[in-house]
């Protein structure tokens, strides 16, 4: 035990003496992860209120045939009528002179006096960006325009209105200010989790492995009186722990930076979700870190196994890094995919899978649900696949053709 210490702790010595490792094993994730958290949710939502208050161009044609409809459309702020008598209103909206076009036909004022329905014709390009703009903008005062001449015509015929009144829903969100938080936090937590315990130790997974061996220190360290497989725990438990402070790191800042700067979406620890506004609290449970960081552990043994099986293989630290993104997009991109499907409804197969999950665990933890099934099969499956791996990692480092392969 005493000299697979030492010898984790020699890797460690040059993992921090290296800038570019110590760069990425502490600036990046406290830097990035509230800028990710934090600071991209904060500009979209500049954006969003930006496209909200920008004035759209709207080209009308038969503006006179609905006087009352172009005075409330007038009265809205946010959308500047242009009246056009002639030209194709399709070529002004592709052309961009205008972010869309209204046509009223000419018996449009004599149809709706006659109680008869009215189309009103309206040109938009949905490759638009301003698209989700305009157009709720142009349906919602079309739709004010019918309440008026809903009440109008009901007044006509001495009907009163009240009896359209619908139903009235009464929402009561039953989820506890704990789990809206931790749903919140399940869109990103997880999946960042995930990328750092899979890269976390990437770099030095490479300089322990691909780059001793450019730089032609592996012969010697082979020489000295230390079993292969001791060895190669040393190696594995300072990718390990890199990994793993990496982990830790982007859990801590990320937490803090959405508990101190806010969450997208969350003003003063309220949401407002479908008209109603909920109380929204980032804490989490103390068993739901145990098991995260539990978890965490299991997956950043495994892929620190896999990334120095991977890496061992290579002749430099170039070679070895175009060995790696192919295995890391195979983690990535199922755990991406699963993160983003709404309402998505795993069976207890999916947390058999490496990296998927822990995706979903971590979902489940972060919204107060202990499922005793999903628990077992995750670190089970999880425990399973870091063993294996740390096998076949000690398996390929007892062969002198793949260490001393140049």
């Amino acid at each position: 035990m005493k000299r697979i210490l030492t010898i984790c702790k020699k890797e460690l010595k040059d993992t921090i003496r290296d800038r570019r490792t110590l760069l990425s094993m502490v600036v990046l994730p406290m830097v990035l992860m509230p800028l990710l958290t934090v600071g991209m949710g904060k500009l979209m939502e500049s954006q969003i209120q930006k496209s909200e208050e920008k004035q759209v161009r709207v080209a009308v044609r038969g503006g006179v045939y609905a006087p009352e409809l172009m005075n409330l459309l007038k009265n809205d702020t946010t959308i500047q009528l242009e009246e056009v008598p002639d030209g194709d209103l399709t070529e002004l909206v592709r052309d961009d002179q205008a972010e869309a076009g209204m046509e009223i036909s000419p018996d449009f004022s004599d149809k709706v006096a006659a109680f008869e329905p009215v189309t009103v014709t309206v040109y938009s390009d949905s490759t638009d960006d301003i698209y989700g703009t305009v157009m709720p903008r142009i349906s919602a005062a079309l739709a004010l325009y019918n309440q008026q001449v809903r009440a109008e015509r009901f007044a006509t015929a001495g009907i009163d209105a009240s009896i359209l009144t619908e139903i009235q829903i009464n929402p009561v969100d039953v989820s506890t200010e704990q789990e809206r938080g931790g749903f919140g936090l399940g869109f990103l937590l997880p999946l960042m989790i995930v990328m750092w315990a899979t890269i976390g130790g990437q770099y030095t997974a490479i300089d322990v492995s691909a780059g001793e061996k450019e730089r032609r220190t592996l012969e010697a360290l082979l020489l000295t009186p230390v079993k292969r497989l001791h060895l190669v725990l040393g190696k594995f438990l300072a990718v390990a722990t890199v990994s793993l402070v990496l982990v830790i790191i982007s859990m801590g800042s990320m937490y803090f930076a959405v508990v101190r700067f806010g969450f997208p979406g969350v003003e003063d620890g309220v949401v407002d979700s479908g008209g109603t506004a909920s109380r929204v609290s980032f804490t989490i449970d103390p068993e739901a870190v145990a098991l995260m960081l539990g978890v965490s552990l299991l997956l950043v043994c495994m892929f620190s196994a896999v990334l120095l099986s991977i890496a061992i293989f290579a002749k430099s630290f170039k070679e070895a890094q175009s060995y790696i993104s192919p295995a890391y997009l195979i983690i990535v991109l199922p755990v991406t995919l699963i993160n983003s499907i709404p309402s998505f409804k795993p069976s207890l197969g999916f947390y058999a899978i490496p990296g998927v999950n822990a995706t979903l665990l971590f979902k489940d933890l972060l919204k107060s649900i202990y499922d005793p099934l999903a628990i077992s099969i995750t670190f089970i499956s999880l425990l399973v696949y870091a063993t294996v791996s740390l096998l076949v990692a000690a398996r390929i480092y007892e062969q002198e053709g793949v260490l001393l392969k140049n």
